[in-house]
């Protein structure tokens, strides 16, 4: 099985430590951006994964590709532009302080790309599995109309198709997403969300205790809507100690599954939330029954919340082995 990812390279540049940006004084530079994350993760795990994306025809494009390659995944339908490449700059959180992402990706080489670049009839070849972010439709009204064309030419080819909503306010309006997420939605297969996007799409204002079972009615809502095969979401919720407590689910039209709770002292939550995709992939790719999916998903996620930066690096043995080893949190009344 190949998995198809289809996305935008960036550089994170992290502040060390806890600092705040602006303190710093120096920056930690890494390759990152979702898709790459997830992509990354399904290499670590052992799937066969390429990646689609137009990156600039300079050193730092040479280099974010370079960043997949050495993880063994696909690279040769790529396309590269004379347009730049993509930032963000990370300041991690402490204690009563959020973690704070600060984007600049203007008139980077995906803004710039125009549909008619992408032959889907080459670049989906041999390809199962078609999975993007809602950054990428969120880039560009060029880009929403590429990722339609992707997913229609996936239909027609019975490759699944997998978004995970990763919905980002910055980028377009809620009205825009809300139009276009709606237009997406009959084209795809399953869908993935952490709770920061199910919140921020519904507008919602919920209480922490609620927080879980309202992800759980909007996921039930969202089948009843559409004809989604299935839904998948983590759930983080983190106290002032910087303690995670992080619970997934996977709803079918038949049977909702429900992950163990599990509860880490917190050091990134950045990109727990594509590590949680990624591992829903990997479940789906080795057929794993749905609730040993959710909790080996959940387990990743949790894992990943303890690590430094965008990868967790674990194997699958790791995690499997930390959920047969019956751990369990203590959690903190």
């Amino acid at each position: 099985m190949v998995i198809l990812c289809f996305g935008e390279p960036l550089i994170r540049l992290s502040t060390v430590a806890h600092e705040r940006l602006d303190n710093a004084r120096s920056v930690e530079i890494s390759y990152g951006g979702a898709e790459v994350v997830v992509a990354t993760t399904l290499a670590q795990l052992g799937q066969n994964v390429a990646f689609m994306s137009v990156i600039p025809e300079n050193r730092l494009g040479t280099n974010a590709i370079m960043n997949l390659a050495r993880y063994g995944i696909g690279t040769s339908k790529i396309l590269r532009s004379n347009h730049r490449m993509g930032l963000y700059y990370s300041e991690r959180g402490r204690s009563i302080r959020p973690t704070v992402v600060t984007y600049d990706r203007s008139d980077t080489s995906m803004a710039n790309a125009k549909r008619a670049s992408f032959d889907w009839d080459h670049i989906l070849n041999g390809i199962e599995v078609f999975f993007f972010s809602g950054v990428v439709p969120a880039i560009s009204d060029e880009m929403f109309h590429v990722c339609i064309d992707a997913l229609r030419a996936c239909k027609g080819r019975g490759i699944k198709t997998v978004i995970d909503l990763n919905y980002r306010e910055t980028m377009w309006s809620h009205e825009d997403a809300l139009l276009k997420i709606g237009k997406l939605m009959p084209l795809i297969d399953e869908l993935i969300a952490s709770e920061d996007d199910i919140i921020s799409i519904e507008h919602a204002s919920v209480e922490e205790p609620e927080l879980f079972d309202f992800c759980l009615n909007w996921a039930h809502g969202m089948l009843n809507d559409y004809s989604l095969r299935s839904l998948c979401f983590v759930v983080r919720q983190i106290d002032r100690y910087d303690i995670a407590l992080i619970r997934g689910a996977k709803v079918t039209r038949e049977k909702t599954f429900l992950s163990l709770p599990q509860q880490v002292s917190l050091a990134d939550i950045s990109s727990c939330g594509s590590v949680f995709a990624a591992a829903i992939l990997h479940g789906e790719a080795s057929r794993w029954e749905s609730q040993f999916l959710v909790d080996f998903a959940t387990m990743s996620s949790a894992f990943k919340a303890t690590v430094l930066g965008d990868l967790s690096n674990a194997t699958e043995t790791e995690i499997a082995s930390l959920l047969a080893s019956g751990v369990k949190p203590s959690i903190r009344q």
